[in-house]
């Protein structure tokens, strides 16, 4: 018999058991992983997909539960490799308690709202329109910095949650961005390797304007904010999909459903 640690929503939600408890006492006795830091092998190769037979099994389930406490109070997002591990599973949660530093008016406009913790094997992530929006953006295996980074507005996610259901869920805004974030984290590719030129800086200079002259060399900085269109990275429909097959993903989840 198949033993989950939680029961999943459609949207990718998901629910773990209060029965888990003891389970997360014997985890937190062993201890937890630390979170890599950029210049780690694990962060610049592609992760592999997790086998439909494993994701019951005890290891991918604790996993899932020792990346919620990991990112807990410390982001909105992980990835298995930030932790070493080299599965495509990614958690993503925002709470009122972790945007409290930023003004409604700054949350409109990132079109950032609290949602309870989602759980993902083997995302991804289609496209949704033209539209894009760039802002700031920081991660846990890059302490200190932020840089201004565009990111599709719109996208579909689809999955596979830890208790073998499959996810479909179309994210805007704070969302998406997060949902893009960690799935470039599973193929290898870091926030820096996406940001726009010029607008790397420390932490403690978040709020400071980006340069609004023309370079010579780099050309213009983006502005901050949403357009319409997007540039020569999201042009290209493929290169957050993670996964060419998308019908063979829908297609083991219904099969799962059946048994």
């Amino acid at each position: 018999m198949q033993s989950y640690y939680g029961v999943s929503d459609p949207d990718g939600t998901w629910n773990e058991n209060q029965s888990n408890a003891f389970n997360s006492l014997i985890s937190l006795a062993k201890g937890q992983r630390d979170i890599v830091q950029a210049g780690e092998a694990c962060l610049y190769e592609r992760s592999k997909e997790v086998e439909e037979a494993d994701i019951a099994s005890t290891e991918v389930q604790e996993l899932v539960s020792e990346m919620l406490r990991i990112v807990k109070g410390r982001g909105v997002g992980l990835a298995a490799p930030q932790i070493g591990v080299k599965k495509r599973i990614f958690v993503m949660e925002d709470t009122e308690e972790g945007m409290s530093d930023e003004s409604e008016e700054e949350r409109e406009r990132k079109k950032r709202y609290p949602f309870k913790a989602k759980v993902v094997i083997n995302p991804v992530l289609i496209p949704i329109g033209d539209a894009s929006a760039a802002f700031m953006e920081g991660c846990l295996s890059v302490q200190g910095y932020r840089a201004l980074v565009r990111r599709h507005l719109k996208v579909k996610l689809k999955g596979v949650a830890p208790d073998g259901k499959p996810i479909d869920v179309d994210l805007t805004g704070w969302p998406a961005r997060i949902a893009q974030h960690e799935m470039d984290h599973l193929n290898g590719v870091l926030y820096v390797d996406r940001m726009e030129k010029r607008t790397l800086r420390r932490v403690d200079k978040v709020n400071a304007p980006v340069p609004t002259e023309k370079h010579d060399e780099f050309g213009a900085c983006a502005s901050v904010g949403e357009t319409a269109t997007g540039g020569s990275y999201l042009s290209n429909k493929s290169a957050i999909a993670g996964a060419e097959d998308i019908e063979t993903l829908t297609k083991k989840s219904k099969n799962r459903r059946r048994r």
